[in-house]
């Protein structure tokens, strides 16, 4: 069971009005073809009251044994190291998916915490590494685009900047499934803010920016050609976002990394800043791109085993490329899949 994370701002269409997330609960959410949902949320609200250590002891345990099976989930997370770090060898990649499959297993167990448990323990949860650069982005008085890349604690850390009073908001993609929707977007909203549907636009974002807002953003994500340009995301050219510095541009906010991780050691979540976007956007709309790719490079080297390898990065290809997740095409298997 993956709890996987809203993805932000897939199409930039400007609608009349907001389409907020409606998180009250509805009698039509106790249907019986939600039961198995309500069971999965049961389970994680037991896990929730576990200790962590016990919790983590267990995933260290099964991490082997289900890292050896060959799934799409590892089959993606090979390709993406490769196409990456073309250097590393396929035992080196497989070592890496290890470390990446415990993080993950771990982060989801505990997944019913912000929903089950009080406002203490999850405040005793986290750890913050670069207070000194949210303090310094904050003392500007502009509004403040956090720029988050894909990681496996990606909402739980999000979720922190709500807890020390910082007034949010973020996009959703709806998954389909009204409980898992309501059960994501009830803990994402545990300490105030907007979640807005996807199909909101981009404006709802600027407009909440301009009205004391700070906004999540998730810079990683390949939608396509439109709204895009190539530039290099850890030396392969990738489809990469353009809306980051015209956020910047349109609301006066400046761009503070942000990353989110699972502290393997001290059983905790920890947050952390780096120094915001000096001089951004410029005139040069590739450069600002290219440079919001530089930083990601930068949050994800060395913490490698948080970074969720599974998405598809690369999906959008130049004219003539072959397309690198065809997992039943021979070339990619070879290239890819094999030493």
């Amino acid at each position: 069971m993956l709890l996987l994370f809203g993805r932000q701002m897939r199409k930039c269409i400007p609608m009349a009005t907001d389409q907020k997330f409606d998180n009250s609960f509805k009698l039509r959410y106790l249907k019986p073809k939600f039961w198995v949902n309500w069971f999965l949320l049961g389970v994680l609200g037991v896990l929730s009251f576990i200790p962590a250590r016990v919790r983590d002891f267990f995933c260290d345990l099964v991490v082997g044994l289900l890292s050896s099976f060959t799934i799409k989930h590892k089959k993606l997370c090979l390709i993406n190291l490769k196409a990456c770090f073309p250097d590393l060898t396929l035992k080196e990649r497989k070592c890496i998916y290890r470390d990446n499959l415990r993080v993950g297993l771990k982060v989801i167990l505990g997944y019913g915490e912000l929903f089950f448990r009080g406002d203490k323990f999850i405040e005793k949860s986290f750890m913050v590494t670069g207070r000194e650069y949210l303090d310094e982005a904050l003392a500007t008085g502009r509004p403040i685009v956090f720029m988050a890349p894909h990681a496996w604690a990606i909402d739980r850390c999000g979720i922190y900047l709500s807890m020390i009073g910082l007034p949010m908001c973020t996009m959703m993609h709806s998954s389909g499934n009204e409980v898992y929707d309501w059960f994501m977007n009830s803990m994402r909203l545990r300490y105030g803010g907007k979640v807005y549907e996807r199909n909101s636009g981009i404006k709802c974002i600027i407009r909440a920016l301009k009205d004391g807002y700070h906004a999540y953003f998730l810079p990683d994500q390949d939608l396509g050609p439109k709204s895009a340009v190539f530039v290099p995301f850890f030396g392969k050219d990738k489809a990469s976002l353009v809306v980051l510095p015209k956020i910047a541009a349109l609301s006066n906010a400046i761009i503070v990394p942000f990353f989110s991780c699972y502290n393997e050691e001290r059983h905790c979540y920890e947050v952390v800043f780096e120094e915001y976007f000096k001089n951004y956007p410029s005139a040069d709309l590739t450069a600002d791109v290219r440079k919001m790719n530089a930083v990601t490079e930068h949050l994800i080297l060395g913490r490698e085993k948080q970074y969720m390898w599974f998405l598809k990065y690369f999906k959008t290809n130049k004219p003539g490329e072959t397309q690198i997740y065809g997992l039943r095409n021979p070339k990619v298997q070879k290239m890819y899949l094999e030493d």
